[in-house]
């Protein structure tokens, strides 16, 4: 079936707001804020930063200096929404994208506890403000829907009652003036690799958190 409606989102951020441990100890997200130049109107991406699953630590990968040939490909985008895979651009695969992520180069990180530089938010926190502050133009790639996008991390690999997909996974890059591109990539902690062409378990795989050596 795939992920609803997937595609990049080509915009501006403008601010977020993260749910902390106390807000929202379940299921918080960080709401990155943005417009897109069709209209004055604000949507929201929608990013998870604490798995549902036992293992409630997420996957973060960052890449400070992404040059990766797609993103000659975004770059020619017009701001708004892109659906791809039906478009004739091909979506992304943490896995299959030769390039795009180094899974070994992962970091397991809880969502939110006492002290500094140790968790999701405190990682995603300096990467949000700078492209805020030096108006980098964003694109992310996740289920996109009326008021904003969703499923911004891998969507593969999950047990079977959530969707799993290949070329379908989320992720933020941030394109600056200065012409350097920075990206996030985001997976829950026990999504496990391989998958097979469906983006299912296949025999003999194995989650992030044991891949990373940070088991739960």
């Amino acid at each position: 079936m795939g992920i609803p409606k997937y595609g990049v989102w080509v915009a501006h951020p403008t601010h977020y707001e993260a749910e902390t441990e106390k807000q929202d100890p379940k299921s918080p997200h960080i709401y990155l804020y943005f417009t897109d130049g069709t209209s004055t109107k604000q949507y929201q991406a929608a990013i998870n930063v604490k798995s549902t699953d036992k293992d409630t630590r997420l996957v973060f990968w960052l890449d400070r200096n992404f040059s990766h040939p797609i993103a000659q490909s975004l770059s020619d985008l017009n701001g708004g929404v892109t659906l791809l895979n039906s478009e004739g651009m091909k979506g992304l695969d943490y896995i299959r994208t030769k390039g795009l992520a180094d899974i070994n180069a992962g970091k397991i990180l809880p969502h939110d506890i006492p002290g500094p530089n140790n968790d999701i938010l405190n990682s995603l926190d300096p990467i949000l403000s700078t492209a805020i502050a030096q108006k980098a133009r964003m694109y992310v790639f996740g289920s996109s829907y009326w008021t904003g996008i969703h499923d911004v991390h891998m969507n593969q690999g999950s047990l079977p009652q959530y969707e799993n997909v290949v070329y379908e996974d989320g992720a933020v890059m941030f394109e600056f003036e200065d012409g350097h591109w920075e990206a996030v990539f985001l997976a829950f902690a026990s999504q496990r690799i391989p998958t097979d062409d469906n983006g299912e378990v296949e025999d003999g795989s194995k989650d992030l958190a044991e891949i990373l050596g940070s088991g739960s």
